[in-house]
């Protein structure tokens, strides 16, 4: 089990990163793609936005960006139709594999 995994586990999210040329490695990589330095991580303040969603039977769910330009997909709680843009909290959730939900942030 890598890190991410074991983090994932704990339901914290963890971004990967290189501090030598401030890139974001996603998916995370234990060495930079572009510089080839040993990443480090850093954890995700879960909170983005939805870029796009869908409806099926009664659950919505979509993809969403959260901090450093990370896109993941997951469901997504609203009260009321969600909207492109609209700001969402992340949860995370691991059994046999990662489980990103969504709840729609009051503005």
């Amino acid at each position: 089990m890598t890190f991410f995994d074991d983090q994932l586990k704990k339901g914290i999210f963890q971004i990967c990163y290189c501090n030598n040329c401030n890139n974001t490695i996603w998916p995370p990589k234990e060495i930079c793609h572009l510089c080839h330095n040993n990443s480090e991580w850093k954890k995700s303040e879960n909170r983005g936005k939805i870029i796009e969603f869908s409806k099926k039977d009664s659950v919505y769910f979509g993809l969403v960006e959260i901090d450093e330009n990370i896109r993941v997909l997951g469901d997504i709680s609203s009260e009321s139709l969600p909207k492109i843009g609209q700001a969402v909290k992340m949860s995370v959730s691991f059994d046999t594999r990662p489980k990103y939900s969504f709840i729609v942030e009051n503005n």
